[in-house]
């Protein structure tokens, strides 16, 4: 259906590749947060592949390897490290704040006892809230 509503599709053709990242995104961000990216445009969807796709970059680098293989080297990759904290920062920051937080505003506006389906997040911050894990 999404595919017929944009009138490209039929003359000048898709790039399925982003349009197979785009249902993997919904799929795995349906199971985990109960949201959906309504399009390929989406720029809260934009923000996350980029961060991911900076995340992929880091760890397909080789430079990580050499300080794991050689302790020596290890203090020369201080600024590789300090790069890979940052973007494990931000990620984590954007997931927080358009995903996790929502899904604690939903829990508390449920009247107590209304047990209705739950996504992967919901168990981890009943979880958490419980004393069974930690931040």
């Amino acid at each position: 259906e999404d595919v017929k509503k944009n009138p490209d599709s039929a003359t000048k053709g898709i790039v399925l590749r982003k349009r197979l990242q785009l249902m993997m995104y919904n799929n795995m961000f349906r199971i985990m947060f109960d949201r959906r990216f309504e399009s390929e445009g989406d720029p809260l969807f934009l923000r996350l592949k980029a961060l991911n796709g900076e995340r992929s970059r880091l760890a397909q680098s080789f430079e990580y390897n050499y300080g794991d293989f050689i302790p020596i080297l290890r203090p020369f990759l201080r600024g590789y490290l300090r790069i890979c904290q940052d973007v494990k920062d931000r990620r984590l920051a954007l997931l927080k704040k358009y995903f996790v937080d929502e899904r604690k505003r939903i829990a508390s506006s449920k009247p107590t006892g209304s047990e209705g389906l739950k996504c992967a997040i919901d168990h981890i911050i009943e979880a958490q809230q419980k004393g069974e894990i930690n931040k």
